[in-house]
């Protein structure tokens, strides 16, 4: 193979950049000559009326108060009949005091009786159920904003939303909702403390909001503004304007929440460990729109269980992040770049991945403990701000192979700066640094090649990005254009540290397009990012026409003529070539969907790396075919499921893939979710089989009190993991857990390798 030249993708991106410069100037001008801010749908006003009593929840919007406010109820269908009336009448009115914003709901319905209403738990899956969404915009910054969503049982969901089309479910905000099916439909009571939200500091406020409503047995959806099928409940920028609210404060309470941890550990041949731990979370409002997050002693014991996986790329694998500490305000130093779910194939970047601090890489993800740290983070006018710093403690980790890795403590420090540009659009810089106390001995992965750890005392990266966001392209059309630019700063590495990316993407409802180049240097080193491997450039092209036609029962239909994706090294080595085909796909207006694709690939394997067990692919090149069918069935049913189908060529030989879940929801209380993958591969001289195979038994008793069990094997590990989880809700808050962990060996008569029981309460205070 030829050898990489380090200084290629930099070479490349310093000698184009009079080309680079004509092309974000014809981009930039384009999309002003053919964006307009006019609009077929006109602005909507919500008047909040002030209350001088308090509102007792209770779900039947009974006080005066609620009587003399404004009334909205002028809905609008985005499904399945874009344009036309609801076939239902929703009412929403909103109150206010100097604490508290109050909206009341009623969803009438002529059929009460066939209200979906199956979801009990918080956060859970509400879009199986009838509900409704508001959509808060308190900086009225046409971007970021507060989601919260209901349903007839008085579930919740609340998020943050990054954009048009992200947003952050593992925030909880301290709201409170009560709701209640009546003879006429179903209704509900919301109350929001303006000590949840941040918002400028100023007398009077009009803050962009919006509402959405579902009517689940009929798949229909209604908006108030924003209904048209290319905007949506998250295009914030097309939201109505909430006026009325004057002399209103956030307040400068503090939020402080200790921890108390009793926990005792079995491990076999070995004596029980107890412990008992302690720590706080501290949250501080410094303004009314900057907060100061502190922890200490961190710990996140009853965090469920990572679903394991059997990895059979050359890559290591992204799990998603679900401590509190990192999620709070995950939005604002959200850098990522490629590699979303609509374009997967796209090889991109995550500069912050928060699992980096204080857990160890895949395969064998160990707890790192963390003596602490502090967050600033929100927005102040046009800035998002953040910044945060954690220290680690040193510790040394048996892997499932049975190594001894030695993890040094280690400080880690993350800086987000963003200003909105334009109506939708920002620049921005990101910052991170790691420095250990000590030079770890041995790779910090054990995946040689897989990640860019590079067993060094220092690692720092700076990155600049932007994003040019309109939703009036060609008049009322998304159209977007980012990129990025970054360089990362490690000891006894020189050149080749750089890595950029520039994308285009038309992302609407009858036509999707992208296209994209990413190029990463050889030693470019993101130490708190997530990057599957560097020394490449990166080519992308993506076209979908997903047209809705006149069939019955059909909603519409999925064509994607044209996916490809090129890789090469840093030169014009070939490293993969991707040509994707979806020849049908139909969306069903009960929400049924399947789609068919076909796929060749070149792949040059550039190194030698084990697949599964032994099994090692060798340093070659290959060139295959392989199809895949993908069924995805209506949740809002008793039964549903979810089945794909993968056949044809696979790294040197073949492969027969199948996956599959179903849901069993047998009434609001209990819900019970199979799944299994399982991969047959015919790699020339050698044959294997994958099997994963899991269950989560769901039980929900109420709102606040829910229990949940996962229980997960696969042939990799030859062991039965079970993750039973009980969390209680005694004041929104504060939490009460009860986690139980146990470890079977398969191989050896299902012994108990290890198990372990976690008491955890904590509690909010405030001051």
């Amino acid at each position: 193979m030829k050898k990489i030249n380090d200084r290629t993708v930099e070479s490349y991106l310093m000698n184009n950049t009079v080309l680079l410069k004509i092309i974000f100037s014809v981009i930039f001008l384009l999309a002003l000559l053919f964006s307009t801010s006019a609009s077929s749908q006109v602005e909507k006003t919500i008047n909040a009326v002030i209350t001088p009593s308090p509102i007792k929840l209770d779900g039947l919007l009974r006080e005066s108060a609620w009587k003399k406010a404004e009334v909205i109820s002028d809905f609008t269908q985005r499904e399945l009949d874009e344009g036309r009336p609801a076939t239902e009448k929703t009412e929403v009115r909103v109150l206010y005091n100097e604490n508290n914003l109050y909206i009341g709901i009623i969803c009438y319905d002529n059929e009460p009786d066939k209200i979906v209403h199956n979801e009990l738990m918080w956060d859970g899956e509400m879009v199986n159920d009838d509900n409704v969404t508001i959509v808060i915009d308190t900086f009225n910054d046409n971007r970021t904003g507060y989601l919260f969503c209901v349903n007839p049982n008085g579930a919740r969901l609340d998020a943050l939303i990054k954009n048009i089309k992200e947003y952050n479910t593992n925030w909880n905000g301290l709201w409170d909702v009560k709701a209640r099916i009546t003879a006429e439909g179903w209704c509900a009571e919301i109350v929001i403390p303006f000590l949840s939200l941040r918002f400028p500091d100023v007398e009077s406020h009009e803050w962009g909001i919006n509402f959405k409503r579902r009517i689940r047995r009929k798949n229909e959806q209604v908006l108030w503004t924003a209904w048209k099928r290319d905007d949506g409940i998250l295009q914030v920028s097309k939201a109505g304007r909430l006026t009325g609210l004057t002399n209103i404060k956030r307040g400068k309470k503090t939020e402080f929440i200790p921890y108390i941890l009793s926990a005792f550990e079995k491990e076999k041949n070995i004596d029980i460990n107890d412990k008992l731990k302690y720590g706080f979370d501290l949250k501080y409002p410094l303004t009314s729109d900057l907060t100061i997050d502190v922890t200490t002693k961190t710990d996140f014991a009853q965090v469920e269980s990572d679903k394991e996986k059997i990895n059979l790329t050359r890559y290591s694998l992204e799990y998603p992040e679900k401590r509190g500490f990192f999620l709070e305000g995950a939005e604002i130093f959200n850098f990522s770049q490629g590699d979303s779910e609509d374009y997967s194939q796209e090889e991109g970047i995550n500069m912050y991945y928060s699992r980096r601090i204080g857990i160890t890489p895949d395969p064998d993800r160990q707890e790192v403990p963390i003596l602490g740290g502090v967050k600033l983070s929100g927005k102040t006018k046009k800035y998002s701000i953040g910044v945060m710093n954690m220290q680690t403690e040193e510790k040394t980790v048996v892997t499932s192979t049975g190594t001894k890795n030695f993890y040094p403590s280690a400080n880690y420090t993350v800086m987000r700066l963003k200003r909105d540009v334009l109506k939708q659009s920002y620049i921005g810089f990101l910052g991170t640094m790691v420095n250990r106390s000590d030079k770890p001995d041995i790779a910090l992965t054990g995946l040689e090649k897989k990640d860019r750890f590079l067993n060094k005392k220092i690692n720092h990266v700076a990155a600049v990005d932007f994003a040019y966001n309109t939703n009036s392209f060609l008049k009322n059309k998304n159209f977007s254009a980012q990129g990025y630019f970054a360089a990362s700063n490690t000891p006894g590495l020189s050149g080749g540290n750089i890595a950029g990316r520039f994308a285009l993407s038309f992302p609407n409802d009858i036509v999707q397009a992208h296209l994209s180049y990413h190029g990463i240097g050889e030693n470019f080193n993101p130490e708190i990012g997530f990057m599957k491997r560097s020394g490449i450039q990166n080519y992308m092209g993506v076209f979908a026409y997903t047209p809705r036609v006149d069939i019955p029962y059909v909603k519409k239909l999925i064509f994607k003529p044209f996916t490809y994706t090129h890789v090469t090294d840093t030169g014009s080595k070939l490293f993969d070539r991707t040509f994707e085909i979806c020849p049908l796909g139909i969306e069903f207006e009960t929400d049924d969907r399947i789609v068919f694709e076909i796929h060749n690939h070149y792949r040059y394997y550039d190194y030698d790396f084990n697949i599964f067990r032994n099994i090692v692919i060798p340093k070659s090149a290959r060139q295959y075919w392989h199809w895949m069918t993908h069924y995805v069935g209506n949740k809002s049913r008793t039964v549903s499921a979810d089945i794909m189908v993968v056949g044809g060529g696979y790294y040197l030989g073949d492969r027969m893939y199948y996956r599959g879940s179903c849901n069993f929801k047998l009434n609001k209380y209990f819900s019970v979710t199979p799944d299994f993958i399982y991969s047959d591969v015919d790699n020339g001289a050698e044959s294997f089989q994958t099997k994963e195979i899991g269950a989560r038994f769901q039980t929900n008793i109420s709102t606040r009190l829910t229990s949940s069990t996962l229980v997960q094997y696969n042939n990799e590990l030859n062991d039965v993991n079970m993750n039973f989880r009980i969390h209680f809700i005694p004041k929104i808050g504060s939490d009460i857990y009860i986690v139980y962990n146990q470890i079977w060996d398969e191989e050896n008569e299902f012994d108990t390798i290890m198990n372990t029981a976690i008491f955890k309460v904590n509690y909010l205070l405030m001051f």
